[in-house]
């Protein structure tokens, strides 16, 4: 597929020490996995407070009990019986959905990323503004912010085999976890669920609608001007994708937001068509801007049918940052990233500090992303030790709950959860996916959507175990996220270039 604006012969910097702070290399705030979108000028009024915070606080939700901590040490261990390679294998996309900028929380199934559109004349772009928020998910639907991934995936498959899945995350756990063991990162917590045969991983910020301080750069007003959400889809917010794959003999689900994709003259000619009541109904839910406010935090999901697939080889993840100095950005940094989410397409866009892009650059980054795996095989193999273990201890806790904390690069901690009745998927749907398409769907959900046609798993044994149980910052005037982004180190303030 011939790629607009593509850099022949385009080089990549990756000849680079350890990265330093989990440094993205960019100023893009907020697209991935998960990642984060910009509601500007949103004026929030609801029980959640905006107050930005630069990790966990344990204040305002304490721990539970301690189960047991795991260091880097008892990995390398462990990863050591670690036998064959941990590679990813058999990727394939089971889903998507957009968020729609509406009053109340509104997706579209199956959605379609923003089309590559880039200008045909730079024009100098005003600097990012506004309220960005960590977890998009989270901030238009606190109630269950797994349940669009959920219902996308059953949506688009009505026999989708629930009862073969081992795990279900977001990209930004998933990332996190990768971070951990590759002995770099930032603190994060996570809750974990067992449903079924799944472990679901469930994002924990300090809020649904936990903002993020000292915005700047264009990472925002960029893909603004350069992207363009089609017609079928307009309204959009952010695209989220669900993609499953095998890694290490696991079968993994992995939400993450996508940046967009390399569209071609097929794509322009396959629209779908939307029925008028379709239309109608969504263009009433688009009434009033989400950047005025939010979406109501008891309001139930709505379901919309609208959008069309995009293959896998055609999307894109896409940074900006500050070409005044002449450095290239350190794949060393985004590689991983890409390599969780399986996003084989990269554009990096260099401004002159003043909002204007003459230096726009593709790359096809398959390859490297099968290299950085063949060349991180100890991560890897702990990576995947780590995932084991987390899996062993939710299914044989009673109530198949558990908190995963992260306090410090070498140290993460698996607690019971502080209270009782976390529930990452409502009942309707919890039952759905433990008895996979034999379950009627009761759910109370306003459903405007018309299904999608449709096109035992084994316990692992010998696994390997390294577990080792226990009896029992920076201000942000220092901080400068220009570098950062949400998937990366989770807005840390301390990445350079």
């Amino acid at each position: 597929m011939p790629f607009r604006g593509r850099t022949e012969g385009l080089r990549f910097n990756t000849a680079s020490s350890t990265p330093q702070g989990g440094a993205r290399g960019s100023e893009w705030k907020g697209k991935e996995g998960g990642g984060t979108s910009p509601w500007r000028g949103n004026n929030v009024k609801n029980s959640y407070a905006l107050k930005p915070q630069s990790g966990p606080d344990i204040s305002l939700h304490p721990l539970g009990d301690m189960l047991t901590t795991i260091t880097n040490d008892c990995l390398d261990t462990a990863a050591k019986l670690v036998t064959g390679t941990s590679s990813i294998t058999d990727c394939k996309y089971i889903g998507s959905y957009n968020w729609l900028d509406a009053k109340d929380p509104t997706i579209i199934i199956p959605g379609k990323p923003p089309n590559w559109t880039p200008l045909l004349n730079p024009e100098k772009l005003k600097e990012d503004s506004g309220v960005y928020y960590r977890d998009p998910n989270a901030a238009r639907f606190a109630k269950y912010p797994m349940e669009p991934s959920v219902q996308a995936v059953l949506k688009t498959d009505a026999k989708f085999p629930t009862d073969e899945v081992d795990i279900f995350a977001c990209g930004s756990t998933m990332g996190n976890l990768l971070r951990f063991v590759r002995h770099y990162g930032k603190p994060f917590r996570f809750k974990v669920q067992v449903i079924g045969n799944t472990v679901f991983f469930s994002r924990k910020e300090n809020s649904p609608t936990e903002v993020i301080s000292g915005v700047r750069g264009f990472g925002h007003t960029f893909p603004e001007a350069y992207t363009t959400w089609e017609k079928e889809v307009k309204g959009s917010e952010s695209n989220q994708r669900l993609i499953q794959y095998d890694f290490a003999g696991l079968k993994c689900i992995v939400r993450f937001e996508c940046d967009g994709y390399f569209g071609d003259s097929s794509a322009y000619n396959t629209l779908s068509i939307m029925t008028p009541d379709a239309t109608s109904l969504t263009e009433a839910f688009l009434g009033t801007p989400v950047s005025q406010v939010a979406a109501k935090p008891n309001e139930n999901l709505t379901i919309l049918n609208r959008g069309s697939e995009v293959p896998q080889q055609s999307i894109f993840d896409l940074k900006t940052r500050s070409g005044r100095y002449g450095k290239q950005i350190d794949m060393l940094d985004i590689l991983p990233l890409l390599w969780v989410r399986q996003v084989p397409n990269f554009i990096i866009a260099y401004h002159d500090g003043f909002g204007l892009f003459k230096d726009i650059k593709t790359e096809d980054v398959s390859k490297d992303l099968k290299d950085w795996e063949v060349q991180n095989q100890d991560a890897l193999k702990r990576f995947a030790v780590i995932l084991r273990q987390i899996i062993d201890f939710a299914m044989n806790i009673k109530s198949g709950v558990i908190e995963v904390y992260c306090p410090s690069v070498n140290r993460l901690e698996i607690r019971k959860p502080f209270e009782n009745g976390f529930n990452v998927l409502p009942q309707s749907l919890r039952s759905k996916w433990e008895n996979g398409f034999e379950e009627e769907d009761d759910s109370d959900y306003v459903d405007a959507s018309e299904d999608v046609p449709s096109g035992g798993r084994v316990r692992h044994e010998n696994e390997v175990s390294c577990i080792r149980f226990n009896d029992a910052d920076d201000e942000d005037d220092d901080k400068d996220f220009t570098a950062c982004s949400a998937e990366s180190c989770g807005y840390c303030g301390h990445c350079s270039y």
